[in-house]
């Protein structure tokens, strides 16, 4: 490699004019799909001398910022270095961002790409693209539209006439229009370089995490690729930081719900449990709980697989079974930082309950998730993990199981009265939810309106919520142990707040549709 041939032009983007034959320079079929902050993170920069396809460095360490380019411009990249000054200000020009004043002399060269880590740290603003880069604007217009039609995930499926586009809204997948099928390889490498991921690697699932800028809000994405028949299919999950410290009754928590559950979190030790299948909200009630907690004055650590949101002065640790670092081995550890509360994100395992369950007994505050239907059989299953019933009887202090329902929206949504529901909706259970609702209820059902989708807008949670108190500790020590008898237990103690409940109370609201209620309380 020689800087000679560069040397003119480096030198005079550094004393801040354009160098000669700067059009032909940056050539915007070369700089599509990458990014500036890509070019700053790999020292290098796609470029055009004298009609040759080159790529400029500016680390010794060129090799794998080298082979990323190539594939994702499918062209062979003669390496050419500069200094990191010149680079910087190449940067800049190519992406049609204001040149810096100075760069310090001393300035380190940009390092390597590194492997995907649990939270990206560069920030694309979706909403700026550099004009000439097709792919980049095409898969920024796709996640602006995401972000502001509040999508959770972005699905990118490889079929044989091209790439199709999905987005998952509310719950539902929704089709969206397919990107221009001769962009389709192309646009899945450019999300690998936001998520550093290896590009290069097509065989093989991978993980990566990205962030991108919408108006100001900034979005952490959490992305996967897996190999099918078609090419890679790619989803998006978009964690908007903005819901991640929703107050609890903004999750929709009721107050036969929310002052027990409250009482629990104001307790020096114990153990909190979530249950509910995957997708149900789980993660997104324990960091709204733990945003209750004075974290200036208490260590709040968590175990997480992944860790989808970074919380203010908590420390998070990422699972990384690969390398040993499971949820039992981050929580034996975590013990070991003196902790007073303790997240861990999900109990899959007997030694993580066993280690879990003694940590709340030696004086640990612990929220931790199942998957199960219900608040009762969360205890019937930590239990067949082979937790000792007296055990868990001294630690347990309740269990809240969950699901999310659409909400209604609020705009468009129009009264329905009980005899035409009755008359619409005269299947068997929802007859028995319409018999259940209390006299006076304010029945609505959806309409559709330019602001909502398909007369929705949103979710909220319906919540079942078991508190621990003597009567269940006393027949979970008692043995036998079997959903039917703990909600016994627990309703006769008046500790008890069902989902079917918690349904009625909001179908009766005018929150949620008494079918979508009825559909949720099967599952």
């Amino acid at each position: 490699m020689t800087d000679l041939p560069f040397a003119i032009a480096a030198g005079e983007c550094l004393a801040g004019s354009r160098p000669t034959g700067f059009e032909g320079l940056f050539d915007r079929t070369l700089l599509a799909g990458f990014s500036a902050d890509w070019a700053r993170r790999s020292a290098a920069l796609p470029v055009r001398i004298d009609g040759e396809p080159t790529l400029l460095v500016a680390s010794g360490d060129f090799l794998g910022s080298l082979q990323e380019a190539q594939l994702a411009t499918g062209e062979t990249l003669r390496p050419l270095h500069v200094t990191p000054d010149a680079l910087a200000r190449l940067v800049a020009l190519a992406f049609d961002e204001e040149t810096p004043a100075t760069v310090p002399a001393a300035a380190p060269a940009a390092p390597a790409p590194l492997p995907a880590t649990p939270m990206a740290t560069d920030v694309t603003d979706i909403l700026s693209a550099p004009e000439g880069a097709p792919v980049t604007q095409t898969l920024n217009a796709i996640l602006a539209d995401a972000v502001r039609r509040r999508a959770s995930d972005v699905h990118f499926e490889p079929a044989p006439d091209g790439l199709r586009v999905r987005f998952r809204i509310d719950g539902g997948l929704y089709a969206q229009p397919a990107p221009p099928r001769d962009l389709a390889e192309a646009m899945v490498s450019r999300i690998k370089v936001m998520a550093r991921m290896d590009i290069a690697e097509r065989r093989l699932p991978q993980d990566g995490m990205a962030q991108i800028s919408a108006g100001g809000r900034v979005i952490d994405i959490r992305v996967s690729t897996v190999p099918v028949a078609d090419g890679e299919r790619v989803v998006m999950r978009l964690l908007d930081r903005d819901n991640a410290w929703l107050p609890l009754d903004a999750l929709g928590m009721g107050e036969a719900v929310l002052a027990p559950f409250s009482e629990l979190l104001a307790r020096p030790h114990g153990l909190v449990v979530v249950s509910g299948p995957t997708g149900s909200g789980k993660t997104t009630t324990l960091y709204s709980a733990l945003s209750t907690l004075d974290a200036s004055r208490r260590n709040i650590l968590t175990v997480e697989d992944p860790v989808e949101y970074r919380l203010p002065a908590i420390g998070q640790i990422q699972v990384k079974p690969k390398i040993g670092l499971t949820f039992a081995a981050g929580l034996r550890h975590i013990l070991r930082q003196d902790p007073d509360v303790i997240l861990v994100g999900e109990t899959r395992d007997p030694e993580t309950a066993e280690i879990a369950v003694r940590a709340a007994l030696t004086g640990h505050l612990v929220f931790t998730t199942l998957h199960t239907n219900d608040a009762p059989s969360a205890v019937a299953r930590l239990v067949d993990m082979g937790v000792e019933g007296y055990l868990l009887a001294s630690c347990l202090r309740g269990v809240l199981a969950q699901r999310l329902v659409r909400r209604l929206c609020p705009v468009c949504s129009r009264p329905l009265p009980l005899d035409a529901a009755r008359a619409r909706h005269a299947a068997p259970h929802l007859a028995r939810l319409l018999d259940d609702l209390p006299p006076g209820a304010g029945l609505r059902e959806p309409a559709g309106c330019a602001k909502c989708l398909e007369g929705y807008r949103g979710r909220i949670g319906l919540f079942e919520f078991m508190a621990v108190g003597d009567p269940v500790a006393d027949a979970i020590r008692a043995g036998g142990i079997d959903a039917a008898t703990l909600r016994r237990a627990a309703f006769d103690a008046h500790a008890f707040h069902s989902l079917r409940e918690d349904a009625i109370a909001k179908v009766a609201a005018g929150i949620a549709d008494l079918p979508e209620a009825a559909a949720t309380l099967q599952n």
